[in-house]
């Protein structure tokens, strides 16, 4: 049994405009956030899994969870492709079982981009294949508690940093859980992320067993529970999918 995690967008500035088409290397994928919880002991490359779609913009590899599950991730960061390509982008977008997007608090531009140009295209899609969206805003905001200050520092930021109420809104209009992840490092991406993205894959793997009673009898997985999420001490917030 496998899953298929299709991610958009980038954890990093500048991940959406001049520059951002190009593709992801190996190295700018092993410092991603998919890649620092999936990354022990996976191949890099297109997955050899039957019926799969290879699309060369998407940075491609197989992981192991749960000892024995098969998870096949397709990781792009450029939303151009959206716009260049979108019949494909469609066709491994058909494929994902949980859909993770990213963008950077420092990039305000790139969000303002995936806001009002791409998530109108998504959203009806989402909504009738009914797959789980986890949106994930990577990085710490110079101001982020209170009214905009008119001093310089943070008026500038509040000029180039996504606020905490933007991206709440934007999970709400795509029906995604909202994560915000100051740093990837192993705390928030392990206990944090980890946890929610292990939640989605376990509702994945047994809804998949129930369509496949006869060849998933016994199977543990269906044993498992949804792991208990731990709150990291910057504010973080969880949005349910509805």
């Amino acid at each position: 049994m496998s899953i298929h995690i299709v991610a958009l967008g980038s954890e990093c500035p500048g991940g959406v405009g001049p520059g951002g088409e190009e593709i992801m290397g190996q190295g700018q994928l092993q410092g991603g956030l998919l890649w620092s919880y999936l990354g022990h002991g996976a191949l890099v490359g297109p997955c050899d899994l039957e019926s799969s779609v290879h699309n060369p913009a998407f940075m491609e590899y197989t992981s192991r969870v749960f000892g024995d599950v098969t998870v096949v991730v397709r990781d792009c960061p450029s939303w151009d492709l959206l716009d260049s390509d979108w019949a494909s982008v469609r066709k491994v977008l058909e494929q994902a079982d949980i859909l993770v997007i990213k963008y950077s608090v420092t990039d305000k531009l790139a969000f303002q981009q995936v806001r009002n140009g791409y998530a109108p295209r998504l959203r009806p899609l989402l909504r009738h294949w009914g797959v789980p969206v986890i949106l994930v805003a990577v990085g710490a905001r110079l101001n982020d508690e209170g009214p905009p200050c008119t001093c310089p520092l943070c008026a500038s930021d509040w000029s180039s940093c996504v606020p905490h109420s933007e991206g709440l809104q934007l999970s709400r209009d795509l029906g995604a859980t909202y994560l915000e992840l100051p740093s990837l490092n192993h705390v928030f991406v392990g206990r944090y992320f980890g946890s929610v993205l292990e939640y989605f894959m376990i509702q994945c793997l047994k809804h998949k067993a129930k369509e496949r009673p006869e060849k998933r009898r016994g199977n543990k997985v269906n044993e498992l529970r949804p792991p208990h999420l731990e709150q990291p001490g910057q504010r973080n917030t969880m949005v349910p999918k509805h």
